[in-house]
């Protein structure tokens, strides 16, 4: 009985984790498209990204969205 408890328990607290990397990932496809065509700058996709506005932001939005490609 405790392991069925366990697995309906790990079950639901996995499920939604997931979903919300899922659009994360969606999201952060979705930025660096719009910095790469050039429709938003480096400075909108650092903040939209979430990445710190110091030092070279375009290099570091480029390096972030270059893992996503």
């Amino acid at each position: 009985m405790n392991r069925i408890l366990l697995i309906a328990l790990s079950t639901s607290l996995l499920s939604p984790m997931s979903v919300h990397a899922d659009e994360r990932i969606y999201d952060t496809k979705n930025i660096c498209g719009r910095y790469y065509a050039a429709e938003i700058n480096a400075g909108v996709a650092a903040r939209l990204l979430d990445l710190k506005d110091s030092g070279r932001v375009s290099s570091r939005v480029e390096q972030y969205c270059n893992f996503f490609r």
